[in-house]
């Protein structure tokens, strides 16, 4: 019995509409990939067709199709977010400068790590002084400053 392997190939929270999802799926051996949103209730949806947005025009907007009801296709997709979550919160360093997704406030990572029995977190601290902790899901690194 043959078995294919899906390969992430790219995942990102979409900057206006934060805890949705999209992922771009390949098949091993295959061209092409097909893409899916998770939405914030945990749900995972076939993206139909997706419209960029153009810049100062309007966001994204993605046309969804079918609902993945499949649990092993579901538990697939929730193993690849949850890896490329972890990969994306490595990245993180002390100094670096990110901007809060649901804000858009800018701010310099500051005391970098976790409290005993929470989710890892980070202390953004902001020009001007004072500062705020977020899960790094909340968070966008600034690339490039």
């Amino acid at each position: 019995m043959k078995t294919t392997k899906r390969l992430l190939t790219w995942c990102g929270e979409f900057r206006d509409a934060p805890g949705f999802w999209k992922m771009d799926i390949a098949i091993e051996g295959e061209s092409g990939h097909w893409s899916v949103v998770r939405k914030l209730d945990g749900t995972w949806w076939y993206i139909a067709v997706m419209h960029d947005g153009l810049p100062g025009g309007p966001p994204v907007r993605v046309d969804l199709g079918e609902q993945i009801s499949d649990p092993k296709t579901v538990s697939e997709l929730e193993e690849h977010l949850a890896q490329a979550k972890k990969k994306w919160e490595e990245t993180q360093k002390e100094g670096d400068r990110v901007r809060v997704i649901a804000s858009g406030t800018t701010g310099v990572i500051k005391n970098f790590g976790s409290l005993p029995g929470v989710p890892k977190i980070v202390n953004v601290a902001y020009e001007g002084g004072g500062g705020c902790n977020h899960k790094p899901e909340e968070l966008e690194q600034i690339r490039g400053n």
